[in-house]
């Protein structure tokens, strides 16, 4: 049988159909870790040195000085460098340039599916990957309730003082509760 036009596009338009299907399967926050006092992005931890972010990402961090923040940025980014992690970039905040520096803060940007997420959906998944978290209002606020907040931050389980700030239609920040602003 001789592949048309008509055919050929058709077996395009199923594959396309079935990749999509298969990404939006996936929750928005799979790649989240947690662990032994850890938390970090597919395979970036907070608290790894720049070097071993660099061997973990396979790329060399050209870090820059901070001058625009993400929507619901860390107040530790002194330099901050964005790297490609799977399919989504991340944006690694360092409070120096040293390769001795450590990670202080991930913003995971949404892609896809992920920024069609609710942000419900967001804190249930949250909720359900890391058992024990907690709601902490915006500092400076008077007492919100966490149905009202558009960025929530939850203090994550354990001893490292790690939270997790989403920020619905535009990413996860994963950084220490004192560089909450």
């Amino acid at each position: 049988m001789i592949a048309t036009p008509r055919f050929r596009s058709g077996v395009g338009a199923a594959l396309l159909a079935g990749a999509l299907v298969a990404q939006t399967t996936s929750p928005p926050l799979e790649r989240l870790e947690t662990g032994d006092e850890k938390v970090g992005w597919d395979g970036v931890w907070l608290g790894m040195s720049a070097v071993q972010v660099e061997r973990r990402v396979g790329v060399t961090l050209a870090m820059q000085v901070t001058e625009k923040k993400a929507p619901a940025a860390s107040t530790c980014e002194a330099f901050t460098v964005t790297v490609e992690r799977g399919t989504l970039w991340l944006t690694l905040g360092f409070p120096s340039a040293k390769p001795a520096a450590k990670l202080q803060s991930i913003y995971v940007h949404f892609e896809g599916y992920q920024v069609a997420a609710k942000l419900d959906a967001l804190v249930g998944e949250l909720k359900t990957r890391v058992p024990g978290v907690s709601y902490l209002p915006q500092r400076g606020t008077t007492a919100q309730a966490e149905g009202d907040d558009p960025t929530p931050a939850y203090l994550l389980p354990g001893g490292g003082g790690y939270v997790a700030r989403l920020a619905p239609s535009d990413g996860l920040l994963l950084t220490l509760r004192d560089c909450l602003d």
